[in-house]
């Protein structure tokens, strides 16, 4: 996990699959997030900067933007990352990175769980990240059967990744998202 923008009023969480080239370890803050917030929101400021500063987020008028979360799940440059993208699951099984990285973000939903009491909906975006997402929610059923029910039992939207959905022109499955998840007049 390389960022995250947490909220205790946080409805939906956005899950980024990776970094991209020009994100400087910030989800979204470049090009790509320039472009999101412009189909999203119509506006040009970078959505990663509009998720973070709170009084950005105000000062144009999208309150609900203090409701919705993002995080980076990846930097592609994890050992591991490959194999993850291909699916190969024999090779992660045995790996001992990857293990660390599903014992730690199990970790950081546990920490969701207890902060974030209104999270409703996860929108992941990348074949690797909701692999990964599953692999942590068997994990959690193992030690916390109760917040794995939680998540499960939460909407759970799969999408592909955000530079392939901007790539194909299909960001407004994205807006609509934000729009029925998190209105701005709520």
């Amino acid at each position: 996990m390389v960022q995250l923008s947490l909220k205790r009023k946080m409805k939906v969480l956005l899950v980024m699959d990776r970094l991209q080239d020009d994100d400087f370890g910030i989800p979204l803050c470049g090009h790509l997030g320039l472009k999101l917030a412009h189909q999203l929101l119509e506006e040009s400021i970078p959505f990663g900067r509009l998720i973070h500063d709170q009084t950005v987020a105000e000062a144009i008028g999208h309150p609900y933007l203090k409701r919705i979360g993002v995080e980076t799940m990846f930097t592609g440059d994890e050992s591991y990352y490959q194999d993850l993208l291909l699916g190969n699951r024999q090779t992660l099984s045995t790996d001992e990175d990857y293990y660390k990285t599903v014992q730690r973000y199990a970790k950081h939903l546990l920490a969701v769980h207890s902060k974030c009491t209104k999270l409703h909906t996860i929108v992941l975006f990348g074949r690797s990240t909701q692999r990964l997402f599953s692999d942590v929610l068997t994990r959690l059923e193992e030690e916390n059967e109760h917040v794995a029910t939680t998540f499960q039992n939460m909407t759970i939207l799969k999408m592909p990744a955000v530079s392939r959905m901007i790539r194909d022109e299909r960001i407004h499955q994205i807006r609509q998202v934000v729009i029925e998840l998190a209105p701005s007049h709520v």
